[in-house]
């Protein structure tokens, strides 16, 4: 018994499917890709309605003025603090509690985070008090 073979192609219909598919993904990943390299430093606001606990907590700093920081019992400028937070590193994963009066301008608090990210610390957070919903 013979059988007939029929060499008929087969529809694209497949290939144009799997093509929309392979597009739309490489979509999705370049706009994603976008909102990922975004940069700034992490910063909680005084007054923090949904303020977390931070374990861990290592080292802690307190911002008076700029001549009067306070860091591990002594005061400095920001220069002083500087050197001491380089004698101070151990690991990026130590983390660094930072704390101000609520009146303290923003630029001045991130003149002090930069010193410290100049020291090689990576965990920066500022200390807030939790304020209830009403």
């Amino acid at each position: 018994m013979k059988f007939k073979t029929s060499k008929t192609k087969i529809s694209g219909t497949m290939l144009i499917s799997m093509t929309d598919v392979i597009f739309l993904l490489i979509i999705f990943l370049l706009i994603a890709s976008n909102f990922s390299s975004q940069s700034g430093l992490p910063v909680r606001l005084p007054g923090s309605v949904s303020s977390s606990r931070m374990t861990n907590q290592t080292l802690h700093i307190v911002y008076k003025d700029a001549e009067h920081i306070n860091f591990d019992g002594r005061n400095y400028d920001l220069d002083g603090l500087e050197i001491a937070m380089k004698e101070s590193f151990v690991s990026p994963e130590q983390v660094v509690r930072l704390s101000a009066e609520k009146s303290t301008e923003l630029q001045a608090m991130i003149n002090v985070m930069d010193v410290v990210r100049l020291a090689g610390f990576e965990k920066i957070f500022v200390a807030t008090e939790s304020h209830n919903r009403r």
